[in-house]
């Protein structure tokens, strides 16, 4: 693992950029420390055992109690414009973008990225509607692949993501919303969770995913939508 000590809350673009670059170029995790931030009880002699490799990235391995995610990258480039009077191939390139850089994602996170890259404040239905047939065309032509909101009980959206990415990346929060992370992002974080014993229980599981993200209320929608990942949990 790579750790980065004095991480300053928040953190500028280009440290997040550089962070995320040191992930993809090591493919190890990269843990951050706050100024004066007490390192926790790690093992680290632990990480690089098996090989030298500073153990699994993914699932935190060696790092007991705390679950190492993959810094979240956020798009940041150009709109298209209104996505009323931009023609359908602009919009597509710009879908296409965006899930490039943040899939796995959900398709309304997707839109409003575009949408707000465009000069929009809020996803209207009006602007929703050329967006979801553009990504309906890129579906169409396997320039990304559609996961559709009824194959993943209680999700109520599509899940899109470039055809090369992985099914599931568990990442930090990043600008994201809680119910904008895919349910099957939240269900594997479980599952690391529930390994590194930190959580077993569904109240526990619930409340370890919400420390994990750094959010403090359990709100009811927080709680329904966390109890949809402890259902795809299967046991």
């Amino acid at each position: 693992a790579v750790v980065l000590t004095g991480w300053p809350d928040p953190p500028s673009r280009a440290q997040i950029d550089d962070r995320a670059l040191t992930h993809e170029l090591t493919g190890v995790a990269v843990l951050v420390l706050g100024p004066g931030e007490p390192a926790p009880d790690w093992d680290v002699a632990d990480w690089t055992a098996g090989g030298g490799d500073g153990g699994d990235a993914g699932t935190g391995a060696g790092v007991p109690g705390r679950i190492a995610l993959e810094p979240y990258r956020a798009w940041e480039g150009a709109g298209p414009g209104d996505p009323r009077e931009t023609p359908r191939p602009r919009l597509m390139d710009a879908l296409e973008a965006v899930i490039a850089v943040e899939g796995p994602m959900l398709a309304t996170r997707a839109y409003a990225v575009v949408n707000r890259a465009g000069g929009g404040r809020k996803l209207t239905n009006v602007a929703r509607a050329p967006l979801s047939s553009a990504l309906q065309w890129l579906a169409r032509d396997r320039r990304v692949e559609l996961t559709a909101a009824d194959e993943v009980a209680g999700q109520g959206d599509d899940v899109v993501r470039a055809p090369d990415a992985p099914p599931v990346r568990v990442r930090e929060l990043g600008p994201r919303d809680l119910t904008e992370v895919p349910l099957t992002e939240i269900a594997e974080l479980m599952r690391r969770l529930r390994a590194a014993h930190t959580a077993t229980r569904p109240n526990e599981l619930k409340r370890a995913v919400l420390d994990t993200y750094g959010l403090r209320r359990l709100t009811a929608r927080a709680d329904e939508y966390l109890g949809a990942a402890v259902d795809l949990l299967g046991d």
